[in-house]
């Protein structure tokens, strides 16, 4: 029964007309066929141009364990060496082994490709095998079509593997919490999960036995059940030291050979990143405590429309008790993920990850909410209608007013975006999206007139899923074109030959992977001494160039000038004369 208001009606009423679904396993043929399916949506845009200096920096790593054999402590172009435990860097440069043993854009990001493609079948299965096989197909949808999910997948950083093993020892914890003490499961599957769990720390370090014990604590808190009782069992206890050993597999051995170094970096990364600097936090990436919330919202997004309607499921009652607990405990991770990295000094984009696959259940779950049909049912059709016919503005916008400018200021990269899209409008190359939309607003009109809530979910991934394809496939890599370095690096290398070549300040990861080697800045000795006959070419952006002297300015001869677009303006090729070089 739906309990009353306060005017004495119920929360719900009663549709008939729409089945249920119990949770159910799902055929491995199945899970073949949506692993292939998932496969072919992330790998696209895998081998666009690296940009900035994360990615560029892992493929060095990458190609110092292929080309060096530095397995233990990866270095990069300039030196330094590996922050990370490295089982990522590790799996990478097998691929590349295994492929050639060249390091290319793909094959650095082929490890994030695989785990992605291996998370999003495992959000399936566990979806349908403890909430409803409806449920689990839509979350799996969901995730697909989130654009802060699918655009990790072709990304050669570690936090995709990290979340892949996360979630996969966090759904493993999930019957050993439910389940009472003498019933319990083997010591063989406890050990399963320390191994997962001790991977998940030889890719990104404690973090993620932190993330997995604070989300286990929300569960029980959420669910009113008293965490203490947990704690005096062996289980705990008995996982955390299978993990801490196998993750001791890198982290002994590296300390014993990098000796002091080592160990303050593994300090700085595993507590510096979250303690503040007035405790001896490292102080970078500062952000306002309000960012990860921000970004996650942001990231998550279509799905982020749909948690309103999913918390507000949760009071109305229309939401099943059956499955209450499931669901509670997979939306556990992403309030650990904010609580966590909100409160760490250091904040990132990627920190949002490991939430991504916990919210696409949560909103999954409100498609089938058992016949009910109340506020949260509403509200959710509401919210579905308005994504799939919003984009008709868009479009309409960009068809009929082509040249017309934006309606606001844009930065650099969103406005490259919107050059992109009016090409794309123009050209025509996003016909078959434009179809797969045209599907979705025809379902969605048919679960309006029956009231059908599996049809309204079936709409929205099918609208989620091109909106985001067309950025992955299509305007994405497109930036990346514009943006990297790439391709000019190939016009820098055939005038500066085998003289020196430098830039202005700092490190240039992006430059340092393209071109081959590090390339050190003006401070460098190798970028003051002229010898005879022997040219010496600095590449610079108009940014960079403002903070040299006049003086030096002046003694500049330009070489080449670039095309791209940056926040500092188009890299040129400069040769410096004598006079300025010293």
């Amino acid at each position: 029964m739906a309990s009353p208001n306060s005017d004495g009606a119920p929360f719900v009423t009663i549709d008939e007309s729409r089945a249920t679904t119990r949770p159910a396993s799902i055929n491995p043929a199945l899970l073949g066929l949506a692993a292939l399916f998932a496969l072919i949506i992330l790998a696209q845009g895998i081998s666009a141009p690296f940009q900035k200096d994360a990615e560029p920096q892992s493929a060095e790593w990458i190609q110092s364990i292929v080309r060096d054999g530095n397995w233990l402590i990866p270095r990069d172009a300039y030196g330094f060496i590996d922050r990370k435990p490295p089982l990522f860097y590790w799996l990478s440069a097998t691929a590349a082994k295994l492929s050639g043993g060249t390091v290319d854009e793909v094959r650095a990001r082929v490890v994030s490709l695989a785990a992605g493609t291996a998370l999003a079948v495992c959000v399936l299965a566990w979806t349908a095998a403890n909430i409803g096989a409806l449920e689990g197909w839509l979350a799996f949808a969901f995730l697909l079509g989130t654009y802060g999910f699918a655009s990790r997948a072709t990304e050669a950083l570690t936090d995709m593997l990290l979340t892949l093993l996360l979630f996969a020892a966090y759904c493993a914890i999930y019957p050993l919490l439910d389940t009472p003490s003498k019933f319990r499961t083997s010591p063989h599957k406890i050990i399963l999960v320390g191994v997962i769990l001790g991977l998940g720390v030889l890719t990104k370090g404690p973090v993620a036995l932190v993330l997995c014990a604070l989300s286990a604590l929300i569960y029980l808190i959420l669910t009113r059940r008293n965490p203490l009782p947990l704690i005096r069992e062996s289980w705990p206890w008995q996982l955390l030291a299978v993990s801490i050993a196998f993750g001791a597999i890198w982290y002994v051995p590296a300390a014993l050979t990098g000796g002091q170094k080592i160990l303050r970096i593994i300090f700085a990364e595993n507590f510096g990143h979250f303690m503040p600097t007035k405790l001896g936090g490292t102080g970078e990436s500062y952000r306002p405590f309000y960012f990860i919330a921000a970004r996650l919202l942001g990231g998550a997004f279509p799905m982020t429309l749909l948690i309103v309607p999913a918390a507000l499921a949760f009071y109305t009652g229309e939401i099943s008790t059956e499955k209450r607990n499931a669901v509670i405990y997979q939306i556990s991770m992403p309030l650990a993920v904010l609580i966590f990295f909100t409160i760490a000094s250091v904040k990132r984009d990627d920190y949002i990850l490991p939430a991504l696959p916990g919210i696409a259940i949560l909103c999954a779950s409100i498609f089938n909410l058992n016949g009910l049909r109340g506020t949260a049912s509403k509200l959710r059709d509401v919210l579905v209608a308005l994504f799939l016919f919003c984009p008709v503005v868009a479009i309409l916008f960009v068809a009929f007013f082509p040249d017309h400018p934006p309606l606001v200021k844009l930065q650099s990269s969103d406005a490259a975006y919107y050059t992109l899209l009016k090409s794309l409008v123009r050209e025509g190359p996003v016909a078959p999206l434009f179809d797969v939309w045209l599907v979705a607003v025809v379902i969605e009109i048919l679960a309006l007139r029956r009231r059908n809530a599996m049809a309204h979910g079936l709409a929205f991934a099918l609208t989620a899923l091109p909106l985001c394809l067309l950025w992955t496939t299509t305007m994405r890599p497109g930036l990346a074109v514009m943006r990297s370095v790439k391709s000019f690096v190939q016009i820098v290398a055939e005038h500066v030959k085998d003289n020196q070549l430098c830039i202005p300040s700092g490190i240039n990861y992006e430059l340092s992977y393209y071109y081959g080697a590090a390339v050190p800045d003006l401070s460098d000795s190798r970028c003051a001494n002229i010898v005879a006959g022997k040219p010496i070419y600095l590449l610079a952006t108009p940014r960079e160039l403002n903070a040299v002297s006049p003086e030096y300015r002046a003694r500049l001869k330009l070489v080449a000038q670039s095309n791209l677009i940056g926040g500092g303006g188009p890299p040129a090729l400069y040769e410096i004369s004598p006079e300025a070089a010293r």
